[in-house]
């Protein structure tokens, strides 16, 4: 693009010159063949013996009205003439002509500055184009471009013989162009104003950008409340948080917590096992509140036993109260109640008769002169109360475990069987007076690799330790019921 400013005419100009070839100073109204002369019509200069300057200045931030706009150069078209030649006019040296193109800020100080000679020339059209180098540059940026002609006849003849500017002829021209700058600052970091509209940018996109960007306040607190709701109370969901957050933490914080149920459910069975059937250790609590509650609970054997002693002394002769109803005057004790009361063992006399001799002429009776009296002793059985006690419930756990064995067979579901079985298990592993042996102290000493007895030794073979898997082992372990060892 360009625009013609139309300076270049010669009524624009100023300095000190005439009119006309032969007229006058201008400031003078006299002719002075020395100062020079504007041509008639206006179209340019022509030149004396002295060394004179004419010029225009365009006030560029005036003129160029012109919005969002970039100045990059210029252009130029002159028409001189110049034949004052020492090959022409037989002159000893040639004449000076130079046009000066000043472009300055809006400062007033000079931006550059562009000289052009023309000496030697005869008449001649010379055109071109400056650019700036440096883009970006608004019409606000420049003030005045001063265009000067300077020249002088250098020989000095009379009259107006020396060089000649034709002013119509010429032009200058402003080279601009769209400034993307003007309508986006971000169209280059060279831009004037690209921090500002970048940081901008960066703002609009994301406030969290910077803290210093509008809304960034807001927009760190819708962040923060979208990672986490209880960032804040004035999250819009910090309240649904904060009730997850006490439902995960506890179940029992409310009613609507899910899980509630289940977790008070666990904690009444915590507090008493005996609250709900469905309790994971209702069978445990209710054995320990009470053993007679069901026939597998550890310890049944012993309460049945307690019981039937306390709902009748005479139910064993372990009994506490029992009394021994057998008339044997304590001799010896029954362990049956109901034998006893049957068995009444009386000891027998035997009566051993003198035959009686009679001879022919004396018959002599002789009385019993000894009754011997022959009681069949009975020894007495000392009964241990505790080993009756013990046989006893041996004897009921051995009935009970026989039941539940028969219910297991015949179980309808494998939940029942399975139920029966856990029970039956606990029965099985019951041992009498198991409590006795927490409380023994043993000192065993020091494990010996081997011992020297008397008559032998004995040594740690690791395969003696497999005697638990012989058949005998089982007999073995049930010695510890059978009393007597047989």
């Amino acid at each position: 693009m360009g625009y013609d400013y139309n300076y270049l005419k010669a009524e624009n100009w100023s300095g000190d010159y005439g009119i006309g070839y032969w007229g006058g100073s201008m400031s003078t109204g006299s002719h002075n063949p020395s100062t020079p002369n504007r041509l008639p019509n206006n179209s340019g200069f022509i030149w004396g013996g002295e060394d004179s300057t004419v010029a225009a200045t365009i006030a560029l931030n005036t003129a160029l009205q012109l919005s969002g706009i970039q100045v990059e150069g210029f252009r130029y078209q002159w028409r001189v003439k110049n034949y004052n030649t020492t090959a022409t006019y037989m002159q000893s040296q040639v004449d000076p002509f130079k046009i000066t193109v000043d472009v300055k800020k809006a400062d007033g100080s000079l931006f550059a500055s562009y000289n052009y000679e023309y000496g030697r020339t005869g008449w001649g059209t010379f055109t071109g184009s400056e650019s700036f180098g440096v883009s970006h540059l608004p019409v606000s940026f420049f003030g005045d471009i001063v265009i000067s002609a300077q020249a002088q006849d250098i020989e000095n003849f009379a009259g107006h013989y020396g060089p000649e500017f034709n002013v119509s002829a010429s032009s200058f021209k402003m080279i601009y162009s769209v400034d993307p700058c003007q309508t986006n600052p971000l169209h280059s970091a060279t831009c004037p104003g690209y921090a500002t509209a970048f940081y901008n940018q960066q703002c609009t996109a994301n406030p969290l950008y910077d803290s210093g960007c509008t809304g960034y306040a807001a927009a760190y607190l819708t962040q923060q409340c979208n990672s986490n709701p209880l960032y804040s109370t004035s999250c819009s969901g910090y309240t649904t948080a904060y009730y997850n957050q006490q439902c995960a933490l506890d179940p029992l914080y409310d009613k609507g917590c899910t899980g509630y149920d289940q977790a008070y459910f666990d904690k009444q069975c915590l507090a008493d096992g005996t609250s709900d059937p469905s309790c994971p250790d209702y069978f445990i609590a209710m054995c320990k509140a009470d053993p007679l509650y069901n026939m597998a609970c550890t310890g049944y054997a012993t309460a049945y036993f307690d019981q039937q002693c306390g709902l009748d002394p005479q139910y064993d002769q372990a009994c506490a109260g029992y009394v021994d109803l057998s008339g044997n005057d304590g001799d010896f004790v029954v362990l049956d109640p109901v034998i006893n009361d049957a068995i009444k063992i009386e000891p027998p006399v035997v009566v051993i008769e003198t035959p009686v001799v009679v001879e022919e002429t004396v018959v002599e009776e002789t009385p019993v002169e000894k009754v011997i009296e022959e009681v069949v002793v009975v020894e007495a059985v000392t009964v241990d109360p505790v080993k009756a006690k013990t046989k006893k419930i041996k004897q009921i756990r051995q009935e009970i475990t026989q039941s539940l064995a028969d219910k297991m067979s015949t179980a309808a579901s494998f939940e029942v069987q399975q139920q029966i079985q856990t029970q039956l298990i606990s029965m099985i592993g019951y041992v009498p007076d198991y409590a006795k042996y927490n409380k023994a102290k043993l000192y065993g000493g020091e494990l010996q690799e081997e011992v020297n007895l008397k008559g032998g030794r004995i040594v740690d073979n690791a395969f003696a330790r497999w005697f638990v898997n012989d058949p005998n082992y089982e007999r073995l372990e049930a010695l510890q019921y059978n009393l007597k060892g047989n």
